[in-house]
């Protein structure tokens, strides 16, 4: 079977060089564009990928714009937007013009491959890659998969075998991003004795209301416009298994009550149909929110609240884990070093003691994101303190008034510039030529700091006309 094509769209050429490595060795084909233009030009001589993984914010074309450009030459390929946080609206925005699904910057490796393959799997196109040649079933997760040995994972593992023989309980899991809240709800699926049917996950920031509501409880022929056929919702497709809806807190207030009266009755109808569809599963919600906030602010239901926090997990911060740190980077290398078939023997000293000062405030989705790179680029058998790449934490300067600037002291020169650029934008109403002239910098300098530091436009500047 031939290897699935990516194309990867990046004005920036090494986070293309990054993902074309990853992704090969995943056993796909995948290449990259600095020029959104130049991907178009290949696909224009019918060499038409089988998805596309695109940036947001380039300046010769949006990703939206690439996706306009790929509707009027009538290729029908998945697009992942890969976005800022500060603009998730804009990749929502392109979600509704045809984008696939979206990926926050920096880029989560692993999100990335999973993503592609519900991208390839929802076109079906079958993917081959060493993880399915030769048909085999996914590999169940074992409470093994929660590593360290400090009182508060054992608390999770005592919690997580409690639930074994408990049938269709609600579960809230709460904790950072990036703390595992996802593979914490999967082991709880896979060492119930209650897992016959399947683990179904959805995040629910990822989706617009209507949407969601539609992935949720499925839908009749007719219900709406583009419902050409009756689907099934995902409450239907984990019949018997376990349901889990990541940051549930994004949810809309109708959308919650609909939740809240299936959680009530377990019976729901799909969007347009009349027949009462009854299922048993588990429900688990998972949020990295303040509930309770949200609850006085009236932007999350307290009646939804004391229904889905009938058994609440707490997943602590990497940061407070002590040698469980080092124990989950050491299981992570050594995965790494598997997958990619190369003789890595761990760390060396110095390189444990960076990993131990950092507070990762990305938690273990940051620490595998480091590891994976270190696995990739480290020249020895063993990762020293020179290969891990580990972003600065942001420090975030602060105003006293619109013309005071200032900034803790031993911070990195480059956050400085990050903060003292963001502060002059955030308190301009001029022009970007303006803005670009009290740095004392051109437009173009400027245009690409605002890219690498990913600061979105302020309200109160004006664009320039020859920008757009």
């Amino acid at each position: 079977m031939a290897k699935k094509r990516i194309y990867i769209v990046d004005d920036e050429p090494k986070i293309g060089e990054l993902f074309v490595n990853v992704l090969n060795r995943a056993g796909f084909d995948a290449q990259a564009f600095v020029s959104p233009q130049a991907m178009l030009e290949r696909v224009e001589r019918n060499e038409v990928p089988d998805v596309i993984l695109t940036d947001l914010m380039m300046p010769e074309m949006t990703g939206i714009e690439l996706i306009h450009a790929l509707a009027d030459r009538d290729k029908p390929v998945p697009v992942i937007i890969m976005t800022a946080h500060s603009s998730i609206q804009s990749a929502v925005d392109a979600m509704r013009l045809g984008a696939f699904h979206y990926l926050q910057k920096p880029v989560n490796l692993e999100e990335m491959r999973t993503l592609i393959g519900k991208a390839l799997e929802l076109y079906d196109v079958p993917v081959e890659t060493p993880a399915r040649r030769g048909g085999a079933a996914k590999k169940a997760v074992s409470d093994e998969a929660l590593i360290g040995e400090s009182p508060a994972i054992q608390k999770i593992r005592q919690l997580v075998q409690t639930l074994r023989n408990v049938p269709n309980t609600t579960v809230l899991i709460r904790g950072e991003t990036g703390t595992g809240k996802n593979l914490v709800a999967k082991v709880i699926h896979d060492t119930s004795v209650y897992n016959a049917g399947r683990f179904v996950e959805i995040n629910c920031a990822a989706l617009p209301d209507n949407l969601l509501e539609a992935e949720l409880f499925g839908y009749e022929r007719g219900a709406f416009t583009d419902a050409r056929d009756s689907k099934q919702g995902l409450l239907e497709v984990a019949d018997g298994g376990t349901l889990f809806l990541d940051e549930i807190d994004s949810m809309s207030l109708a959308l919650q009550a609909k939740l809240l009266s299936f959680l009530e009755s377990r019976v729901f109808r799909r969007l347009g149909g009349v027949d009462e569809i009854k299922v048993t599963i588990r429900l688990i919600c998972a949020t990295n929110g303040r509930l309770e906030e949200q609850i006085a602010a009236r932007k999350f239901r307290s009646d939804l609240f004391y229904r889905i926090n009938v058994i609440n997990l707490r997943l602590p911060p990497l940061r407070t884990m002590g040698d469980d740190l080092l124990a989950i980077a050491r299981r992570l290398l050594a995965q790494f070093a598997l997958d990619m078939g190369r003789p890595l023997e761990g760390f060396t000293a110095d390189a444990e003691a960076k990993l131990s000062r950092h507070s990762w405030p990305g938690n273990v989705r940051e620490l595998r994101n480091v590891l994976e790179r270190a696995a990739i680029f480290a020249p020895g058998a063993r990762v020293t303190a020179a290969d891990l790449v580990i972003d600065p934490v942001p420090v975030e300067a602060f105003n006293e008034s619109a013309d005071v600037f200032r900034f803790p002291s031993g911070g990195p020169l480059e956050e400085l510039e990050r903060s003292y650029i963001r502060h002059i934008l955030g308190g301009s109403q001029a022009s970007y030529a303006e803005v670009a002239r009290v740095l004392g910098i051109s437009k173009k300098t400027l245009w690409e700091k605002r890219k690498r530091y990913e600061l979105d436009a302020p309200a109160g500047v004006v664009e320039d006309e020859e920008e757009g």
